[in-house]
């Protein structure tokens, strides 16, 4: 992720300088209509390839921490925490470890185990590590291309006399209502079709889709020269 926002950040300057010139509208429904065509197969990469079903395991190493044992060590009748890791590497170099406790439950006579996981941590082979780099830094060039040359075009667009409040209202009804609801709306999508693990992302493609119809349709490429009127 880091290496992504290094990549992209002077991106942000790029096309600022670039809308100087050829004006801002195309540039940012550029950005918003790429976003509309590769989102899905962004993210579908970042599923498939960090998907362990996918690939054949070559070895998994359990470790155990013995010292927590005592319920099945001394074969006494009351409940026991038995803290598991397993290490499982994949045929792509895939390393997935999970870290387990089970409560071992003395129950007529015989042990039940109730398990909660404690974390849960993948580390990616070298190749895909860069390819997701990759493809984060094309998801912030997307950001870049509208937000470079956001504040800009609206200090454009509006008169003096009523640029503060012009500028403020659409831009905090812009991120605060429809971003804002993101992750609430996301998560809604997500649990009402559990088949499509993608799902969430029909929202902000949605929204990136209206706007690039209306900014086509209504908005300018003219750059306004004395922004003091």
């Amino acid at each position: 992720m880091l290496w992504a926002i290094a990549f992209a950040t002077p991106f942000f300057v790029f096309f600022g300088w670039l809308s100087d010139r050829i004006g801002r509208k195309w540039i940012m429904l550029a950005g918003m209509l790429l976003g509309v065509i590769l989102y899905r197969p962004i993210f579908s990469t970042f599923l498939k390839d960090t998907r362990s079903g996918n690939y054949e395991n070559k070895l998994v190493i359990e470790k155990y921490n013995l010292l927590s044992r005592t319920a099945q060590l001394y074969k006494r009748p009351k409940d026991s925490l038995i803290t598991k890791e397993v290490i499982i590497s994949y045929s792509n170099g895939l390393v997935e470890k999970t870290k387990f406790t089970d409560t071992v439950i003395w129950r007529e006579q015989k042990f039940e185990p109730k398990r909660k996981i404690i974390s849960s941590q993948k580390t990616l082979p070298g190749n895909t590590y860069w390819k997701f780099v990759m493809l984060v830094f094309i998801l912030i060039l997307f950001v870049t291309m509208v937000y470079g040359l956001i504040a800009a075009f609206l200090v454009e667009i509006f008169p003096t006399k009523i640029r503060y409040t012009s500028m403020s209202l659409p831009y905090h009804i812009g991120n605060g209502v429809f971003g804002g609801l993101v992750p609430f709306i996301g998560l809604l999508l997500t649990t009402s079709f559990p088949d499509d693990a993608l799902v969430g992302l029909w929202y902000p493609i949605g929204i990136a889709a209206l706007c690039f119809i209306i900014g086509a349709v209504y908005l300018s490429n003219k750059i306004d020269e004395n922004v003091d009127d």
